[in-house]
């Protein structure tokens, strides 16, 4: 997210966005660990992503870059960038797309732009206008039984599924120091989107030679303006600033009679049947927050924020209602107020602690409030933190980060199965989310490093019940390890060359929220190597040196009752075997040499 504006807006979550980001197109990513509604409004549970624009260099600049893999990846990026006189503007973005791989049906093509132009109204008053595009068209291989994912990996059941996604957001600002001590920022937003899918994972089997299935059609529009202005006097700075929203969005779902093939498992074909889903909303919304921040003398800092959304939907429903095609059209809203307070504390020459409380609130999707034709009585999921945490460096050579925390999540949404076929969404769900974070980062010598990162955490219902005969209380939440990490080994034996071997570890978890049925985790190497000599730089990356058998992603909807079957009810997502990637890049300045 970004504190000019969101990535998406409240109501449309998908775990999928980054995917409309440029990243060729910033300079930054600022990740916020915890809730951060307080700052970010909604959806900003378990922390938040906060993208920078790369600014316009001041002389001239040119970069081009290009990769490819054993696995069938290739990508072109360019770079352009230049200032005259009281304007900038850069130009970066890529192209990249699969062919052929390990992995059957799994081609893709993804192409983004950013555009960044600066014009300085004043010394103290920039415009800034940045407009980024990306297109997306993938293929969806979808997931394997438990045979399939043990003796064929690549295999796919896929033949048609796809995702297509056009992304376009445009801003422009204007921000500055307007007074002595301040500054001032608002920014006009656009966004327009569309996903198109058929995908792997609404398809359900209903026969040997048939299933089911559907397609998606989601698209929206935002006109939106965020803006705030940050004052300070000595040592307090105080920040105040607003948003409103409005983001029309239509969806469309066409039910798919899909003939299947039992020899092989695989989807065959389809027809399209009848319309499901054809409904339009309105989203909007207003926000007012403030963040205050006050350095006590001694080390110390205080600092707090509180932040109040109000989220409506303004439903229309262009079917008759009913329990498929949802609800009757009417008007819904929601209202949160999120609060945050910390303190800071230079406890000792390069010592620094940290610890605080915030909150962070979900308000109900479109799909769980309007999916039936009652509308059921929900409201926001909340999400309370306290955190704990120091950084230090006991010499110049050793650094340590290490924090301990606990999130407790109430009011979580759960589809409950009243009977056999008949599900409503309840706020029936309450979570507990802690663990300890730690950090290393060590300088042996000139040549010889090392990095860690690692925590230990237990994600746990307190409570929820998925029918009335289920409960998982006390159990862990599945595809939630207790021992996660990274740990790097680099050698430089060169200032221009460097060459590093990586090692990712994620522990076992429970595939299913009966805690019956469990993920061995898995351990891979990654070796990275890179070579600089004036401009160009040359890098090789081998990704799961050891070649290891694992999944991104397994999954059980066994519930603990009756004899459990793995082709029927397990589901893993196979990872890449090993792969080898090659690139090279080449920039250079206004002066034509290489930098």
């Amino acid at each position: 997210m970004s504190l000019d504006f969101p990535i998406r807006p409240v109501g449309i979550f998908n775990h999928n966005a980054l995917y409309e980001i440029n990243l060729p197109g910033s300079d930054g990513i600022e990740v916020v660990k915890g809730p951060a509604s307080s700052l970010y409004g909604s959806n900003a549970v378990g922390g938040a992503v906060n993208f920078t624009s790369a600014a316009p260099s001041a002389t001239p600049y040119f970069s081009l870059a290009g990769q490819a893999s054993s696995e069938g990846y290739r990508r072109a990026d360019i770079a352009a960038s230049n200032t005259w006189a009281d304007t900038g503007v850069r130009i970066s973005g890529y192209a990249a797309g699969r062919g052929e791989s390990w992995q059957d049906y799994n081609s893709m093509d993804k192409t983004g732009i950013t555009a960044r132009v600066d014009h300085w109204l004043t010394d103290a008053l920039l415009w800034k206008s940045v407009l980024t595009y990306s297109k997306l068209d993938t293929d969806m291989p979808g997931s394997l039984n438990e045979s399939d994912y043990h003796t064929r990996p690549g295999y796919s059941y896929q033949t048609f599924t796809t995702r297509q996604v056009e992304a376009l957001r445009a801003s422009t600002s204007l921000a500055g120091e307007l007074n002595a001590g301040g500054f001032s920022s608002a920014t006009l937003y656009y966004r327009d989107n569309s996903t198109y899918q058929l995908p792997s994972y609404l398809i359900f089997n209903t026969g040997a030679h048939s299933a089911s299935g559907r397609t998606t059609d989601n698209t929206f529009t935002s006109l939106g303006l965020s803006a705030f202005h940050r004052q300070q006097w000595g040592d307090f700075k105080l920040t105040l600033g607003g948003l409103v929203e409005e983001s029309p969005n239509d969806q469309r779902e066409v039910n798919l009679s899909i003939v299947r093939d039992p020899k092989t498992g695989k989807y065959l074909s389809y027809k399209t049947g009848t319309v499901r889903r054809d409904y339009h909303v309105d989203l909007g919304n207003q926000a007012l927050f403030a963040d205050a921040s006050y350095q006590l003398g001694a080390g110390w800092g205080i600092n707090a924020a509180l932040r109040y959304d109000r989220v409506e939907y303004d439903f229309t429903n262009h079917l008759k209602p009913s329990a498929t095609t949802g609800a009757a059209s009417q008007t819904q809203s929601f209202a949160a107020t999120s609060p945050k307070i910390g303190f800071t504390w230079d406890a000792a020459n390069k010592v620094f602690v940290y610890g605080g409380y915030s909150q962070g609130f979900t308000p109900p999707e479109v799909s769980a409030l309007f999916s039936s034709a009652t509308v059921p009585n929900l409201k926001s999921a909340s999400f309370d933190q306290f955190e704990l945490g120091a950084r230090f460096s006991p010499s110049k050579d050793f650094k340590i980060d290490a924090a301990v925390y606990r999130l407790d999540g109430k009011d979580e949404l759960v589809t409950y199965t009243i009977v056999p076929g008949k599900s409503e969404p309840r706020n029936a769900g309450q979570t507990r989310h802690e663990g300890f974070e730690l950090g290393l980062d060590w300088s042996a010598n000139s040549q010889w490093s090392a990095r860690l990162a690692g925590q230990y955490a237990r994600h746990t219902y307190l409570e929820y019940r998925p029918s009335p005969s289920e409960n998982y209380a006390s159990k862990d939440i599945p595809a939630a390890p207790n021992w996660q990490g990274t740990f790097e080994l680099a050698f430089k034996p060169a200032a221009n060359a460097r060459l590093a071997l990586e090692t990712v570890y994620l522990g076992p978890y429970w595939m299913n929220s009966a805690n019956n049925v469990q993920y061995d985790g898995h351990t891979l190497f990654n070796l990275r190597g890179e070579y600089q000599y004036k401009g160009w730089t040359i890098w090789a990356h081998a990704l799961n040196l050891a070649d290891a058998h694992y999944a991104e992603i397994a999954a059980s909807s066994y519930k603990g009752f009756g004899e459990r079957n793995g082709n029927t009810q397990d589901t893993y997502s196979p990872g890449a075997p090993r792969s080898f990637f090659v690139g090279v890049s080449y920039a250079f300045d206004g002066k034509g040499v290489g930098q």
